[in-house]
């Protein structure tokens, strides 16, 4: 590609925001997609989120236009998968949220910028000093980073946001009792439903979109428009995940609910049973790795199950407060906390888990996030009570950026291509990019 090139503009899977297309791959089209139900059969699934995140490689974005394959994001351990390009993919998209090197580096003319804090006559579209302002004028500072849309159509706080595997179609659920479903290309709300209740949680697996509600779970398939109504949970669903062909819900009341994927179509999802030994407290997250599954809870405990017998073979009890995310890397996993921590578990001798590492923060930690950087290295989003996100260097902690928005971020999903997706409590849905950087 002649980067030297005129550049041209192209519509693709930008949000309404026109992207550059000299840092765009060629277009690949996606690979047929199998019978979900017996991918989730057939052991790991090559498309599934509950896959390993390494040091080495990971969900980045490229920096050729090879037909090469991308990590997908993490969210277990155990498993290396690819996941081919989406069509009309770009990896430079530019706008006017674009976040420089201005306010973050000290490579600008005049003073570096206050790192900490976003201008508040900017945020309001008055800010007179232009360049010779103190603070930044930028939702995020972290070189190759972007903002590419602001959805607004919630009115409250954000419980999930998911693509789902082959669509073009953005869907977010909040408290506010309603999912609403964006285009991809125009950035636009297409279609508002009444949920007529809380969403508690929302993730997509391959063309599966699944919705926490009270006492349910509802799962639709963007390819077929199946529709089902999961029975079988008590209380308001909080986390779901899915591993081992099986489908996990977290509940208000501390249980985990099960269901087993099937491979008819008139039945995919059969209620198996609900783990004995839960919490005590509301379930507020999941993550698996290899062959475990791990549950954070109000209760302040985290508790490992193991996926072939469904027994809980322990109870992590080092946390103080609420335990709020969890995240598996390389060999670790990785918890946070309303406790102001994040902590870092290893495996020991006799195979139980300790902490090897305890980073203490001024505020509660809201959400953790992994994914790579356009160079390839590890990094993690940790959200604040504040609105702050900071963006770490892994293995070392090292803080290298932050994104910032005017209420807690609660919720934070990566996407295809470098794409990744936040939503806050005030019910504001943002687009990010991680832009590949030139060599």
């Amino acid at each position: 590609m002649n980067r030297n090139a005129p550049r041209r503009y192209t519509q693709g899977r930008n949000f309404g925001v026109q992207r550059e297309e000299d840092f765009a791959v060629d277009i690949v089209p996606r690979r047929p997609y199998g019978p979900y139900d017996n991918r989730m059969n057939n052991g790991s699934n090559k498309w599934s989120r509950n896959l390993v995140w390494t040091a080495e490689e990971g969900n980045r974005p490229r920096k050729d236009n090879t037909n090469v394959s991308m990590k997908p994001p993490v969210l277990g351990a155990g498993y290396n998968v690819s996941n081919q390009l989406r069509k009309n993919a770009a990896y430079g998209p530019r706008s006017a949220y674009v976040s420089d090197t201005r306010g973050w580096g000290s490579s600008g003319k005049g003073s570096p910028k206050a790192q900490d804090c976003v201008c508040k006559f900017w945020k309001a579209g008055n800010c007179k000093k232009g360049e010779q302002c103190p603070f930044l004028h930028s939702w995020c500072c972290f070189p190759g980073m972007a903002m590419v849309a602001a959805l607004e159509g919630h009115k409250k706080e954000l419980k999930g946001i998911a693509l789902p595997q082959g669509s073009d179609k953005l869907y977010s659920a909040s408290i506010d009792g309603t999912l609403c479903i964006w285009d991809c290309n125009s950035g636009q709300c297409v279609h508002t439903v009444n949920l007529q209740a809380e969403a508690g949680s929302l993730i997509s697996e391959g063309p599966w979109v699944f919705l926490g509600l009270p006492n349910a779970v509802k799962a639709f398939n963007v390819q077929t428009s199946k529709d089902l109504h999961l029975s079988g949970v008590v209380g308001q669903v909080h986390a779901i995940t899915i591993a081992n062909g099986m489908l996990f819900a977290g509940t208000s009341s501390g249980s985990i609910s099960v269901w087993k994927a099937n491979d008819t179509e008139s039945e995919p999802f059969t209620y198996l049973t609900s783990l004995e030994g839960s919490h005590t407290g509301q379930v507020t997250c999941f993550i698996v790795g290899g062959q475990r599954l791990y549950s954070g809870s109000v209760d302040k405990t985290i508790k490992v199950w193991d996926l072939n017998t469904l027994q809980c073979t322990l109870t992590l009890r080092q946390h103080t407060d609420t335990v709020t995310s969890l995240l598996c890397w390389d060999k670790v996993l990785i918890s946070s906390s309303l406790d102001g921590t994040i902590k870092v578990w290893a495996c020991s001798e006799n195979d139980s888990l300790k902490v090897t590492n305890t980073r203490r923060l001024e505020q509660g930690v809201h959400a953790l996030c992994g994914m790579h950087d356009a160079e390839g290295k590890p990094i993690m989003f940790c959200s604040y009570q504040n609105g702050t996100v900071s963006i770490f260097d892994l293995p070392s902690f090292e803080e290298r950026g932050k994104m910032f928005s005017t209420n807690t971020v609660g919720t934070i999903t990566i996407g295809p291509d470098g794409l990744l997706f936040s939503g806050d409590k005030s019910g504001k849905l943002r687009v990010w990019s991680l832009a590949a950087t030139k060599v």
